[in-house]
């Protein structure tokens, strides 16, 4: 059973394609309208213009838990694709693509990311107390008549984590949305020309 995950979510937009990868492509500007986490400070390090190689760094507060991490630019081709890691244990990789159409663009994201044991635990909170539920899940796991059971258990972890990101990642979207449709702007406005598909050759 692979412990990899994969959620997407999609929304039209009516502007145009450069507007949009102006605010997906930055993260300092896409952070702050995802509306379940608050923005401590998101900075890019290593100055512009945004490019594969570059790295923005994240402090994040969700609830009460504080989150610092780095995430890395792999692509960069303005106005279409936009692709990073977050540089956590473990890993997760997003993808945003950018398809104009007639009346604006359809804005598609997907987030991939390994989801061990710890990870469904923490995003799905077993009913009981999480260090009897491991080990309750390692002592089934030693024997070959308990590792079904624990299999399944997963699997239905990881379908619950599975919905609840794919809600949260459809309520973001919408987010960015209304904002640039709304012409709102950030204090990094007013937004420059995408210009990082330039340095991709010097990667």
């Amino acid at each position: 059973m692979s412990d990899r995950l994969t959620v997407s979510a999609s929304v039209h937009v009516r502007a145009e394609p450069g507007a949009v990868f102006a605010v997906i492509s930055d993260l300092r500007r896409k952070a702050p309208l995802n509306p379940y986490i608050e923005v401590i400070r998101v900075e890019l390090e290593g100055g512009e213009p945004i490019r594969p190689g570059s790295v923005f760094y994240h402090r994040l507060r969700r609830e009460s838990r504080i989150f610092e991490y780095r995430s890395r630019c792999l692509r960069c081709e303005p106005p279409r694709l936009f692709e990073s890691r977050g540089e956590t244990d473990p890993s997760f990789e997003v993808t945003v693509t950018v398809e104009p159409d007639a009346a604006g663009c359809r804005v598609t994201q997907e987030e991939r990311l390994e989801t061990p044991a710890e990870l469904l635990d923490a995003l799905d909170p077993p009913p009981t107390a999480a260090p009897r539920f491991r080990e309750v899940m390692r002592w089934l796991a030693l024997f070959p008549a308990g590792r079904p059971l624990v299999s399944e258990v997963r699997v239905l972890q990881r379908e619950r984590v599975a919905r609840r990101l794919t809600r949260e990642l459809e309520t973001w979207l919408e987010a960015i949305r209304a904002h640039v449709e709304g012409g709102h702007s950030t204090e990094l406005d007013p937004p420059r020309r995408p210009t990082c598909g330039r340095a991709r050759e010097t990667m």
